[in-house]
């Protein structure tokens, strides 16, 4: 299951995976995200993707690449942005890795962290909206 929550009106996407997640499940949440832009979802985003809880078996790489083909030809008028990915199981790191490579064509910065802090250090070093203040983490849930 995917859920996502949004912060600072927009400039913060929280996603959050749990249970048994699958490809269809992530090729949907890429095309809420491109449908979602600029309305929901302003330029200069950053999002936190949390996978620590899903079990990521039933993904393939081939799903991997369908969600960054998404990114790349219908997101093309999205401005890039940050994500921080936490995963710590080596198949959702494998998986991650593999978005991170083919994520960079569309612009989107991704970095992969097992833990919150220095995920959330990242984010506000690398996001693009520089006047973007990230909340506590605790605010939004860590």
């Amino acid at each position: 299951m995917i859920e996502r929550k949004i912060y600072q009106d927009g400039l913060l996407v929280v996603t959050r995976c749990s249970g048994d997640l699958t490809g269809d499940e992530l090729i949907r949440s890429a095309h809420w995200m491109i449908d979602n832009y600029g309305d929901v979802i302003k330029p200069g985003f950053c999002q936190i993707f949390d996978a620590l809880d899903a079990n990521s078996e039933a993904v393939t790489e081939d799903d991997i690449h369908r969600v960054a083909h998404i990114n790349l030809n219908h997101g093309h008028d999205r401005l890039g942005f940050s994500m921080a990915i936490l995963a710590v199981k080596p198949y959702p790191v494998a998986l991650a890795k593999l978005h991170k490579l083919l994520s960079v064509a569309a612009d989107i910065n991704v970095e992969i962290f097992s833990d919150i802090e220095l995920a959330y250090e990242w984010l506000v070093l690398n996001n693009q909206c520089p006047e973007l203040q990230l909340p506590d983490k605790e605010a939004v849930g860590y």
